[in-house]
């Protein structure tokens, strides 16, 4: 059993927030630029914790995304959960000897690697996150997929752009 891509999204999106500060909520835009994604998928990745019961939601200014639980009592397996089908496969009883054992080993891998994850704290994995920064809305450089110039600064005008314009640029040019 591998994670999914969503599942680690998931994971980093749960670091995200349960590293923030207990009283103020993540936005889904905060999100969204640390994880590096679209505000679409970050939606997407949110619905599927708040529907496993991770974390709840705060409408309106101010607010996002908070955890329901200590993170001290969550489990990897809490959050991987979130994003997979977790239903065993099911023995059909009409395949050959050879594949109702290769089905029996994938359901016995299946069984194993969840108790592991289950086992696993969610502490440690958080622990091996990289650092995330303080939401910065006035930092030039956020981590998009976009890398934008800065906008040009206009320029005063040299010359008035109407006739209309001429007397407030000539008293403009002797004051």
């Amino acid at each position: 059993m591998f994670f999914s891509l969503h599942a680690t999204q998931g994971l980093t999106a749960i670091g995200i927030i349960a590293t923030s500060s207990r009283q103020k909520p993540v936005s889904t835009t905060r999100l969204s630029r640390q994880i590096g994604l679209c505000l679409s998928s970050t939606e997407i990745i949110v619905k599927q914790l708040k529907n496993g019961g991770l974390i709840c939601s705060h409408r309106g200014p101010g607010g996002g995304y908070q955890l329901l639980h200590p993170v001290k009592d969550l489990s990897v397996w809490d959050v991987v959960s979130c994003f997979k089908d977790n239903d065993p496969p099911a023995k059909t009883g009409q395949g050959s000897p050879e594949s109702e054992a290769a089905l029996a080993l994938a359901i016995e891998l299946k069984e194993t690697a969840c108790q592991h994850l289950r086992s696993y704290p969610l502490t440690d994995v958080l622990a091996q996150l990289p650092s995330v920064a303080p939401d910065d809305m006035n930092s030039r450089s956020f981590n998009t997929a976009f890398h934008l110039k800065p906008l040009h600064q206009p320029s005063p005008p040299k010359a008035p752009s109407w006739v209309f314009d001429l007397a407030r640029f000539t008293h403009a040019a002797h004051a």
